[in-house]
């Protein structure tokens, strides 16, 4: 009897991995962007979010210099960018680092960072006004104003190349 209990307990472990592989990266996001907020731009001007969010796709990170997770990301988004650059999704890497603007560039550029567009948002409004705990975050859009989210580290893999076609699509 206690060998079959053991035996249930480690299926019911087994299962338990199983439905949890499948769960997608990112979660349904409901939030609301706050349109009359500024970030910063890599020239140093202040730009509303009106005026950079459209009626396309995106994928918009939240990073910071100091923050290792983040530099070990930046690249895989890169990846992710480019293999999705037919999708013509616009990619947005949003620092909340306090740094100057040519110092978080530089570390970019140190990075080999170069097709992904900074912006910087060091007071962190925009970022608090999402309600966001922390970094990395990506947040979707897509054209139909539908949102998700991942907290964490994001790593190119064909299962998240499917999910974000899925979701651009």
């Amino acid at each position: 009897m206690f060998r079959c209990l053991k035996i249930l307990a480690f299926l019911m472990l087994f299962n338990a991995g199983a439905i949890n592989a499948e769960e997608p990266f990112f979660k349904a996001y409901d939030k609301v962007i706050l349109r009359n907020l500024e970030i910063t731009d890599l020239k140093n001007k202040k730009i509303k979010i009106d005026d950079i969010f459209e009626n396309e796709n995106y994928i918009i990170n939240f990073w910071a210099t100091w923050c290792l997770p983040c530099k070990k990301e930046l690249p895989e988004l890169q990846k992710i960018h480019t293999e999705l650059s037919e999708k013509k999704i616009k990619t947005y890497i949003i620092s909340i680092d306090k740094k100057n603007t040519k110092e978080q560039l530089f570390f970019l550029k140190e990075n080999n960072i170069d097709v992904l567009v900074p912006f910087f948002d060091k007071k962190m409004n925009f970022f608090n006004s999402l309600k966001l705990r922390g970094i990395p975050t990506t947040l979707l859009i897509n054209k139909k104003n539908k949102m998700a989210i991942k907290e964490g580290v994001i790593k190119y893999s064909y299962e998240i190349m499917d999910e974000l076609n899925n979701f651009f699509n």
